[in-house]
C-alpha cells in the first residue's frame, strides 16, 4: 500500500463507499417519508370510509367491511378499533381486544437518521403517527364520530408497509454498485494514466547518467503538473548536465595549468645538472614558478573552503573606508614600483559583514585592477540608491578595459586574460560575493579601462 496508485485507490474507493453509505441511509430515510406519508393519506380515508360506514349502519355493517388500500401495486389491510369515552375498546376487527382500556399510546418519533423516541401520548392530543400498539409498531388515524362519544382507530402495521422497501432497495443498490463499478473502472483508468509517466520518469531518473546524452523515450513535459514535473527534471538534468561538464573542464584546466610550472621547474633542474643554464638563474625560475604552484593552490583551497557552505562566516560591525584602506596600504608597494596611484573616495560606511572574506574580495579586486591598470586605480563606496541595495563598491581602473564577451567570461576559473596569473582570484571573488547574497558585475569604468562593481543586496 505504499505506492502512489495504491494510495489513491484506496483513498477513491474509501470516498465511494462513504459516499454510497450515506447516500443509502438518506435514500431508506426519503423512501420512509414518501411510503409513510401515502400510508397516512390512505388510513385517512380508510378512517373517513369506516365513519361513513358506522354513520349509516353501527357496528354490524362494520364488521363485514374490508379497509384494504393500494400502494406502489401492493394491496396493504388496515385494522380498526373503537374507543369509548372512557378510553375503553368496545369494537375491533382484531379480536380479544374489546374492553382493554387505553389511556396513552407509546408514541415513535422518527430522527434524521430513523433514531427512535418514545413518549406516551394522550389520546384526544393524538392524531395520526407511528405508535407501539400490542408489542408491535404501527401507523395509525384516528377519527371522532360524529354524534356519537365514539373515536375510530384505524391502523396498520409498520412491517407490511416496510416490505415495499425491498424491491425498492434492491433496484437502488443494484444502480449505486453499478455506478460504483463504472467509478471504479474510470478510476483505474485516470490512475494509471497518472502513473504511467511517473513510472517512466523513475525509470529515468534510475538511468541517468551526467556523462550520458538523455534516452529519447524520455517523457516530455506538458502543461499539466506531472508535465512540469518533467520539465523541471529536463532543466535540473541541464543543470546537472552543465555542472558536470563544468567540473570536467575544471580538472582538466587544473591539470594544465599545474602541469605547466611543474615542467618548467624540472626542466630547470635538468639544465641545472647539465650546466646548461647557471644554478643562480635556474634557481630563480624555480623559486618563481614554486610560488605559482603555491599561489595556485592556495587558491584552489580558497574555493573549495568557498564552495562548502556548511562554513561559517562570523559577521562583525567594519567601517567600509578603512578596509578598503588597509587593502590598499597591502598593495602600495607593487603599486609604487608600476608608479600607480591608489585612492579610496567616499565617506566612511558601517556595515555588519564577514570581514574576513569582504577584505579577501576586496584584495583580489584591487589586485587584479592593478595589474591590469596603466596609471590610476581608484575604490568608490557608496550608499544603496533603492531599498533592496544596502551600498555599492566599485574598482576602477584606466586600463585597457575588457569587451563585452571577456565581461561575460571574466569571472571563469582559469579565464588569466593577457596579464592574469592564475585565473582563479575573479571567480573567488564571484564566489564570496554570492554567498554574501551579493553581485559582483564587470562593466566599463570612466576612467577607461574596467570597472568590477559590488553590489549588497538586503540580506
Amino acid at each position: 500500500m505504499r505506492t502512489m496508485r495504491a494510495k489513491i485507490l484506496l483513498s477513491l474507493s474509501i470516498a465511494m463507499l462513504i459516499t454510497v453509505c450515506i447516500t443509502v441511509v438518506l435514500f431508506i430515510r426519503l423512501i420512509d417519508d414518501i411510503l409513510v406519508n401515502q400510508a397516512k393519506s390512505k388510513l385517512h380515508e380508510q378512517a373517513r370510509k369506516a365513519v361513513h360506514i358506522m354513520s349509516d349502519g353501527g357496528f354490524d355493517r362494520l364488521d363485514n367491511a374490508e379497509f384494504n388500500y393500494v400502494i406502489k401495486g401492493v394491496l396493504l389491510s388496515a385494522d380498526y378499533f373503537i374507543l369509548s369515552t372512557d378510553n375503553r375498546i368496545i369494537d375491533s376487527s382484531v379480536s380479544g381486544m374489546e374492553g382493554k382500556k387505553i389511556e396513552r399510546l407509546l408514541l415513535i418519533r422518527q430522527g434524521f437518521f430513523a433514531s427512535v423516541h418514545l413518549s406516551a401520548q394522550d389520546l384526544t392530543a393524538t392524531h395520526e403517527g407511528v405508535a407501539v400498539l400490542q408489542g408491535k409498531k404501527v401507523l395509525f388515524t384516528n377519527e371522532e364520530l360524529p354524534g356519537q362519544p365514539f373515536r375510530i382507530f384505524v391502523y396498520s402495521p409498520l412491517s407490511s408497509l416496510r416490505a415495499l422497501y425491498v424491491p425498492l432497495m434492491r433496484t437502488t443498490l443494484l444502480s449505486i454498485i453499478a455506478g460504483f463499478l463504472v467509478i471504479l473502472v474510470i478510476g483505474l483508468m485516470v490512475v494509471s494514466r497518472l502513473v504511467r509517466p511517473l513510472k517512466r520518469l523513475k525509470e529515468a531518473v534510475g538511468n541517468y547518467e551526467p556523462n550520458q546524452p538523455q534516452d529519447s523515450d524520455f517523457p516530455q513535459a506538458d502543461k499539466s503538473e506531472i508535465g512540469e514535473l518533467i520539465g523541471t527534471f529536463h532543466s535540473m538534468s541541464a543543470r546537472i548536465q552543465q555542472h558536470h561538464q563544468g567540473q570536467i573542464e575544471f580538472l582538466q584546466n587544473v591539470s594544465h595549468e599545474l602541469r605547466t610550472p611543474l615542467m618548467s621547474i624540472q626542466g630547470y633542474v635538468y639544465a641545472i645538472q647539465d650546466q646548461v643554464v647557471s644554478q643562480d638563474e635556474g634557481l630563480s625560475i624555480i623559486k618563481v614558478q614554486s610560488q605559482r604552484l603555491i599561489d595556485m593552490v592556495e587558491k584552489l583551497l580558497q574555493l573549495s573552503r568557498l564552495e562548502a557552505l556548511n562554513e561559517e562566516w562570523p559577521v562583525s560591525l567594519v567601517d567600509l573606508k578603512s578596509m578598503a584602506e588597509d587593502a590598499v596600504h597591502l598593495l602600495m608597494p607593487v603599486a609604487a614600483e608600476r608608479s600607480i596611484s591608489l585612492r579610496v573616495e567616499g565617506e566612511g560606511l558601517h556595515v555588519a559583514v564577514p570581514a574576513e572574506q569582504l577584505f579577501r574580495m576586496m584584495l583580489n579586486l584591487l589586485q587584479n585592477a592593478v595589474r591590469h591598470t596603466s596609471t590610476e586605480v581608484v575604490i568608490h563606496l557608496e550608499t544603496g540608491t533603492t531599498p533592496e541595495v544596502v551600498w555599492v563598491m566599485h574598482v576602477d581602473d584606466d586600463g585597457g578595459g575588457l569587451t563585452e564577451q571577456e565581461a561575460a567570461e571574466v569571472f571563469g576559473r582559469f579565464y588569466a586574460g593577457s596579464n592574469g596569473v592564475t585565473g582563479l582570484g575573479l571567480a573567488i571573488c564571484r564566489q564570496i560575493a554570492t554567498r554574501l547574497n551579493g553581485e559582483l558585475l564587470c562593466t566599463r569604468s570612466p576612467l577607461g579601462g574596467a570597472r568590477f562593481s559590488y553590489i549588497q543586496h538586503m540580506l
